[in-house]
């Protein structure tokens, strides 16, 4: 009896210990919410016609990544689930929408002027612009939650923000670098907005403001631009155009975020956000002196 209580007590001490090292809880939290994605859009492709796997699939598939970053939090982490919290989040993602909305319009106005974007015309709004939201949501919300809760939140809490941000930027980067078309401009880019994001993160402590800013950049670069999203495509949007000219102005097959110019937009955005993010830090700091 003494001894099944020794060999019970010893494995749960080595499960402590386990996850105490920061590397396992973020593959261990990283599995938990990435699982549900691939798992219910890969049956619903299988089930559905296409026009209907943007949908419900992945509305069902957020939820799921949702519950089970939660669960994550609450039971290994050990905290309350304050980045995603409802109170305010409507604002801060309407803010960020907002925001991604201006980069996008920004990035292709400045294509557009160098001649690296040319408009063929115009399209009609249509069902399949709104059905392909939950979708560009969903995408969101995933990679946020990975980027920035599991892999920015415990980088930083076990190295410092300097850390996180580098880390979890260059983890944002290298997972784009598979996708069509990457170049080494358009990883960078990517890398850039991992840095963005964690500023994001940084000057909210929430997660909905680098959520909102995220689909935006997706969503517009695709339903309103007729612009490649990291190398893939949804169709035509409002603006139907085509980059053209070098690819290290274009963007080439990976689409603008290949650009430059999209570099060049990250960058200024991670700059304002973390100046953001170091005043509220000072502000907080002295608050909590005083």
């Amino acid at each position: 009896m003494h001894e099944k209580q020794a060999s019970s007590s010893k494995s749960v001490s080595l499960s402590r210990r386990a996850l105490g090292n920061p590397v396992v809880r973020i593959l261990l939290g990283s599995l938990l919410v990435w699982l549900p994605a691939p798992l219910v859009t890969k049956t619903a492709h299988a089930l559905l016609p296409a026009r209907y796997a943007h949908v419900w699939p992945m509305v069902l598939a957020s939820v799921l990544i949702f519950l089970a970053y939660r669960f994550f939090v609450l039971r290994v982490e050990r905290r309350p689930v304050t980045e995603l919290s409802m109170r305010g989040a409507s604002s801060e993602l309407a803010f960020g929408v907002l925001i991604g909305f201006a980069m996008q319009v920004l990035l292709f106005g400045v294509l557009w002027s160098l001649g690296a974007y040319r408009i063929d015309g115009f399209g009609a709004p249509t069902v399949a612009m709104l059905s392909i939201v939950p979708f560009y949501l969903g995408v969101a919300l995933l990679e946020e939650i990975v980027g920035r809760g599991i892999v920015f939140g415990i980088s930083q809490k076990a190295l410092g923000s300097v850390w996180g941000v580098a880390i979890s930027s260059i983890f944002f980067g290298l997972v784009h670098a598979p996708n069509l078309g990457a170049n080494p401009i358009g990883v960078l880019t990517c890398t850039a907005f991992g840095m963005m994001f964690a500023a994001a993160y940084m000057a909210t402590r929430r997660l909905w403001l680098c959520i909102g800013i995220h689909f935006a950049w997706n969503y517009v670069q695709s339903q309103v631009f007729s612009s490649l999203v990291s190398g893939t495509s949804d169709g035509d949007g409002l603006i139907l155009g085509h980059l053209t000219g070098p690819s290290w102005l274009s963007g080439g097959s990976f689409g603008a975020e290949g650009s430059v110019v999209a570099l060049t937009l990250a960058l200024l955005g991670f700059a304002v956000l973390i100046i953001r993010a170091r005043s509220v830090q000072s502000s907080n700091a002295y608050v909590s002196v005083a």
